[in-house]
């Protein structure tokens, strides 16, 4: 295979972690550049602020783990991941009752955010032709050689806490991995390129996480509790989350600014307000941290593949093109899934990098599209919500009404419930969920009332 000589990720969270792999593959050289000073045991950074908070990866995650990094899901279980099947090992409170809890077959890791990426960032240091340089904040973007082309980024590093000097690292192809705060928008801009539409859904939903360690006695009917929020008026929901060192990781979210406090008193009274079984969980538990608030859960989304003209050698990834609200826990699937089209994009182009940005960003719209769909029809259920004007056409209204429909009836069929975990989980399409055999069921429990 022809390959180019230097890539350049600008971020090491997540997105830039699966973007790294699929590049190595591909590039002579890959420099990962971040702003933080990284720890080398799984600690929080600053540049990460909302890694204190629940995160999961999704079963479709989890594959490309293993298909990207073999062997490090077993990491994971070594460090204290937990393994657990995705609807017998998990509660769910939904619509004013309890699902019903059986063998789906399909299990999933949970481990804090922090561990997750430390063990794949050790992983990819392991890679000789992967150098990481800490301490750089990108602010710009360097031209290419050829016209409408990128060559690379500006980098100011920090010096003893201060920002200092400032300097050009040139790459064949740069990857705008920074996240919500980045500035890819304005570095276009500054190019000359127009600003891209962007649309912002916003249901006001805030929450709070707070570490204890496993009671001795914790139920022995659930390793996950979910307790979810139910529009359009009862906004108080909650999570039970395992972590590894034998850690629950509780999350409160209320919605339409019912946000949960952070201070003891106020945390236990929103878990009891949201369920009885919640707050009995982790009342008597044993407080680990205090309660991290989080508010910057507003769905965000940059479409730039909706650009009529787009520079060679810059592609934008993760939250900086689609930010979804984190509850809902897509983001590090998303990225992983978006890395999988990069690296397919590669091995068509042969080494040819010209059109190789446009068409991947076009490809993100793709993946994009139908997980906007879901969390955004799942926030616009709320009366407060703010945004989504364009999402309110009749077939996206019909859509919402028929996830409605399709959610109401799962208590009563395990046959939509996988249906739905396999669309939730990212393994299958949405449009799966309105196949003609998974639409009879639906449309047969409205009718009978179910």
């Amino acid at each position: 295979m022809n390959t180019k000589p230097t890539a350049l990720v600008l971020g090491a969270g997540m997105a830039g972690l699966w973007t790294a792999r699929v590049l190595l593959d591909h590039f002579d050289q890959v420099v990962l550049v971040e702003q933080d000073e990284l720890p080398a045991q799984p600690a929080f950074r600053p540049g990460a602020p909302q890694a204190r908070q629940y995160h999961i990866l999704l079963l479709r995650g989890l594959q490309i783990m293993q298909q990207l990094f073999p062997g490090l899901d077993e990491t994971l279980l070594e460090a204290g991941a937990v393994r657990f099947d995705a609807i017998e090992d998990m509660k769910v409170w939904m619509g004013g009752r309890w699902l019903p809890q059986f063998r789906s077959g399909q299990m999933m890791l949970s481990c804090s955010r922090v561990l997750v990426e430390t063990v794949m960032r050790e992983r990819l240091m392991e890679h000789p032709r992967l150098t990481l340089l800490e301490g750089g904040k990108a602010v710009g973007l360097v031209t290419g050689a050829e016209n409408g082309s990128v060559g690379g980024a500006r980098i100011r590093w920090r010096e003893r806490g201060e920002e200092g000097r400032e300097t050009k690292i040139r790459a064949d192809l740069v990857v705008d991995a920074t996240g919500r705060n980045s500035r890819a928008v304005e570095w276009l801009q500054q190019l000359g390129y127009p600003r891209p539409r962007e649309v912002v859904v916003n249901s006001f939903l805030g929450y709070a996480t707070r570490r204890y360690r496993r009671p001795h006695n914790a139920p022995d009917d659930w390793r996950m509790l979910l307790v979810s929020a139910q529009p359009p008026d009862k906004p108080h929901g909650g999570l039970v989350f395992p972590e590894e060192n034998d850690i629950w990781c509780v999350m409160l979210a209320g919605v339409n600014r019912v946000y949960p406090p952070t201070e003891e008193t106020g945390f236990l009274e929103f878990a009891r307000q949201a369920h009885p079984e919640l707050y009995e969980a982790i009342r008597l538990a044993e407080p680990l941290s205090p309660a991290y608030g989080y508010r910057r859960t507003d769905n965000r989304r940059r479409y730039f593949e909706e650009m009529s003209v787009w520079p060679d050698g810059f592609v934008v990834v993760g939250d900086a093109v689609g930010a979804f609200n984190p509850v809902y826990g897509q983001g590090m699937t998303i990225s992983a899934m978006t890395a999988l089209a990069l690296d397919a994009i590669l091995a068509q182009s042969n080494g040819d990098l010209r059109g190789v940005a446009r068409r991947f960003q076009r490809q993100v719209g793709r993946v994009l599209d139908p997980v906007w769909l879901l969390a955004t029809g799942s926030d616009l259920a709320w009366p407060e919500t703010e945004g989504g004007e364009d999402l309110n056409a009749l077939s996206a209204r019909f859509a919402r009404w028929y996830i409605g429909k399709l959610l109401a009836a799962l208590p009563h069929d395990q046959t939509l419930r996988l249906a739905f975990l396999d669309v939730n989980q990212l393994v299958q399409p949405v449009d799966s969920l309105f196949r003609p055999r998974v639409a009879a069921r639906v449309l047969r429990h409205w009718v009978r009332g179910g």
